[in-house]
């Protein structure tokens, strides 16, 4: 999932009518539908970072389980308009947890 992103944003990185996609965004990030991203490509690297801290103090992965994170990877991931560099931090939390 994450490489295609990869993919799809090295090969249309200004795909579509971006306030189209700006306004799509805000209205998943108020309706919180299962497996839509609530993030936009700009608040997302802060979302990486706390992500990034919560999965290293939580190194065994005990307190929510590595089901919950991987959800949240994945959520991420689905975030319109995803950079490139934002898919390869997300790519190396999900390798992360999957080796954990």
């Amino acid at each position: 999932m994450i490489i295609a992103i990869e993919e799809a944003t090295l090969q249309h990185p200004k795909h579509g009518n971006p306030d189209t996609k700006r306004v799509t965004a805000r209205q998943e990030a108020k309706t919180g539908a299962p497996g839509e991203s609530p993030y936009t490509a700009k608040n997302l690297d802060g979302a990486i970072t706390h992500l990034e801290i919560a999965v290293a103090v939580d190194d065994n992965i005990a307190v929510f389980g590595r089901r919950y994170w991987l959800d949240r990877v994945q959520r991420m991931a689905s975030t319109p308009q995803i950079m490139p560099a934002q898919a390869r931090r997300l790519r190396s939390l999900l390798d992360q947890l999957k080796g954990a």
